[in-house]
């Protein structure tokens, strides 16, 4: 009985990892649509005052895209995204980097 109990919470933290593993990666399409809905690239590009967003994502880690994000130099609008809003912006961006 112990063993299959042992089963059963190995088998439970698995799957908890794999959806906190999930969640913690955001959504791609969702990022999308927030960096194209706040004109991101309007700056965002080879010809304006920020690093083209590809360029970005792949010269910084998703910690500090992060923090870039929500506490932008004074160039940059400040925005109030949400954890799971910036997760899905940065998924959006590492998307870009590929």
């Amino acid at each position: 009985m112990k063993s299959k109990v042992m089963v059963f919470f190995l088998v439970f933290l698995f799957l908890i990892g794999i959806a906190a593993s999930v969640w913690a990666q955001g959504s791609a399409a969702k990022g999308k649509s927030i960096v194209e809905s706040k004109n991101c690239a309007m700056c965002h590009n080879k010809d304006g005052m920020g690093q083209p967003l590809g360029v970005l994502a792949a010269n910084n880690s998703d910690a500090s895209l992060k923090e870039g994000i929500a506490h932008p130099n004074k160039k940059m609008p400040q925005y109030n995204f949400t954890d799971e809003q910036l997760q899905d912006i940065v998924a959006y961006l590492r998307s870009m980097a590929h």
